[in-house]
């Protein structure tokens, strides 16, 4: 065996026709659904994906286009021919210039989430399960013209250049209903389990022939009981193993689930093991004899755990999608050794934005989307650059400022870096990995880091700065609330505190949940109350579930539309937006989940020294770590 790092993940492999290069697969996800708009630039997902191929990637497949007008989801388009017979040939030829192969995934929703102007389409009229909504019962000739439209759009991918197509029968969308009880109950031929897929295969391969690759993607877990029409591990094996037999699958691909909101196990977020999929694919590898390669997934986020699955007989190819997102280089990096920028799990900027089909960015890269217009060319004159702050804005800034050429200093005034993502050190710990990497970049860089430091105007002028970049946060604002006799103290969400709590929350988001959770431990009782419909509504949907499992787990009283209407006689006031009723709640201490407010207090001594002064992160305006990072790299490119 080769003595090179990771010899079987950078080791190539045969996949039908194909030889590829690696075995790292960059999965299809939605990215930048308006690729398949009619008449809608290609530029942008063009250049995210061809990132990723001169990164290394071995496979990518493209996210998936819909083959039938009768699927649609926000976000989502019904293509037109020729525009994406352009698009697609533009994209091949941008892959294949690295030496990575491509593969476009085909995809009906059927009766998934919630209808626009046609309504959804099944087997049997079932319930959207995503979307509550009832769906029309197919007729025997509509399922054959969306069985053809499959095989139609798989010969225009194929015609433009691509070098396969991937069948996505997973994540509870029409194939995968198609053979499980749970949404196809029909009595007619099409009721026969297999009868669709295998159906449009055939019909695939007769058009096409034995060479074009096809794969498809299946789940490993449906996560439905046997009684509610389940069919589990083994069921999901057997079919798989059923549409192997047929001699026209090139290749199986995996995920697990049945329904959008399974994503959230099947796209798992901080705090969920890596690689959890990864025995399941194991027990399918041995269930298909091997007989074609299989794609292992499940948050594995770095080389060692693809080389381990690969290693154990896990699958064939691994899936490093998210850590490609977050690292468009990973295989380079992990076949010269280089640090990689990690995946943490935060999902806030990748999956939970496929809600509304919005474009995609990365928690902690904010090149991710803007490929096709940021320029990392040096700089041409260098400028002395101070970052005053050492958070994410900060950390962001100082780095991109470095690669340009620029010589930098950070003053931090606090004993370590990473701001407010420091505060999510116990429940949210792996985020920390963002602020590991960003250290590591500056010490890389070269890029002069002063702790402990309070920055003042005799500062700036010793400095001398060309550029002054102010990522000096917020300041906490709890006086938000209204404070009525002050008989019980109101604090800021950092602050410390006992006995029993009143948490306020006005923002809805990551931030406030978190703070929730580690109050529920400290404190003797917890009330979470907040104004709005719904316990953190800007939470994203594979994170939520798990943030009120842990809150109600803790014992954590949940209060909806109840908001903070005063404090008298050591208890907090809280009001009904709705009906008006209003209820006293004896609290020691009311914790305000409220915006804080820019510091911009060393702005005038900033312009006093005559430096050019941006602003970035909650010095502008106080938001989240994701925005922060992007704000901190903007303003490190602009110095």
């Amino acid at each position: 065996m080769s003595s090179a790092p990771y010899p079987l993940l950078l080791s190539p492999v045969r996949v039908g026709s194909l030889e590829l290069r690696n075995r790292v697969v960059f999965t299809a996800h939605g990215a930048f659904l308006s690729f398949y708009r009619p008449g809608e630039p290609a530029d942008r997902y063009v250049a995210y994906q061809e990132r990723r191929a001169a990164g290394g990637a071995g496979l990518i497949v493209l996210q998936p286009v819909q083959v039938h007008p009768s699927s649609s989801s926000p976000g989502h388009y019904a293509y037109e021919p020729d525009d994406l017979r352009a698009k697609l040939a533009r994209m091949a030829a941008a892959l294949h210039a690295h030496g990575t192969a491509v593969v476009l995934q085909l995809m009906h929703f059927g009766a998934e989430f919630r209808s626009d102007v046609m309504p959804l389409w099944s087997f049997s009229g079932t319930i959207s399960p995503s979307g509550s909504e009832p769906a029309h019962e197919m007729t025997a000739a509509e399922i054959e013209e969306v069985a053809d439209a499959f095989v139609d759009t798989a010969v225009l991918a194929l015609e433009s250049g691509v070098d396969g197509v991937e069948l996505h029968a997973a994540h509870g969308y029409l194939l995968q209903q198609s053979f499980s009880p749970w949404a196809n109950r029909r009595e007619d031929e099409w009721g026969e389990p297999a009868r669709f897929v295998t159906t449009i295969l055939s019909r695939l391969r007769a058009r096409v022939g034995a060479d074009p690759v096809v794969g498809i993607r299946v789940s490993l877990e449906d996560w439905r009981a046997p009684e509610a029409g389940g069919l589990g591990p083994a069921g999901l094996r057997a079919v798989a193993r059923s549409l192997v037999d047929t001699g026209h699958l090139d290749y199986v691909n995996t995920s697990a689930g049945s329904r959008s909101a399974h994503y959230a196990r099947a796209v798992a977020a901080y705090g969920n093991p890596p690689g959890e999929l990864l025995p399941l694919a194991a027990l399918l590898r041995s269930e298909l004899g091997e007989r074609v390669p299989v794609v292992g997934v499940g948050r594995v986020t770095t080389p060692a755990l693809g080389e381990r699955a690969l290693r154990e007989g896990m699958c064939d190819l691994v899936a490093m999608t998210r850590a490609q997102i977050a690292d468009p280089d990973v295989v380079r990096k992990a076949a010269s050794g280089e640090a990689i920028r990690p995946c943490v799990g935060a999902n806030q900027g990748c999956v939970d934005r496929m809600v509304g089909g919005l474009a995609i960015t990365c928690f902690h890269n904010p090149e991710v989307g803007r490929e096709h217009v940021l320029d990392d060319a040096l700089a041409p004159a260098v400028r002395r650059v101070v970052v005053v702050g050492g958070g994410p804005a900060g950390l962001a800034a100082a780095r991109a400022a470095a690669r340009r050429g620029h010589v930098v200093t950070l003053v931090e005034r606090s004993d370590e870096l990473g701001g407010r993502l420091r505060l999510v050190a116990g429940a949210a710990g792996e985020l920390l990995g963002a602020v590991r990497f960003a250290v590591a970049e500056l010490e890389r860089l070269g890029v002069t880091v002063q702790l402990g430091v309070a920055v003042d105007r005799v500062l700036l002028e010793r400095l001398a700065p060309d550029v002054v970049v102010l990522a000096t946060g917020a300041r906490a604002a709890p006086d938000r609330l209204p404070p009525g006799d002050a008989s019980v103290p109101v604090v800021a969400l950092d602050d410390a505190v006992s006995g029993r709590v009143l948490l306020v929350d006005h923002l809805g988001n990551e931030e406030v949940l978190l703070t929730a959770e580690r109050l529920a431990a400290e404190a003797s009782a917890l009330v979470m109350a907040t104004p709005m419909p719904t316990v953190g509504p800007y939470v994203g949907f594979t994170r939520i579930s798990g943030h009120l499992k842990r809150l109600y787990a803790a014992g954590a009283e949940l209060r909806t539309m109840d908001a903070l209407a005063g404090i008298e006689d050591g208890a907090a006031i809280l009001g009904h937006v709705h009906s008006g009723r209003r209820e006293r709640v004896a609290v020691d201490v009311v914790v305000a989940g409220v915006a804080g407010r820019p510091d911009l207090s060393l702005l005038a001594d900033a312009e006093a020294v005559g430096a050019s002064v941006l602003v970035a992160g909650d010095a502008s305006a106080p938001r989240d770590a994701m925005r922060a990072f992007r704000e901190g790299d903007d303003a490190g490119r602009a110095a």
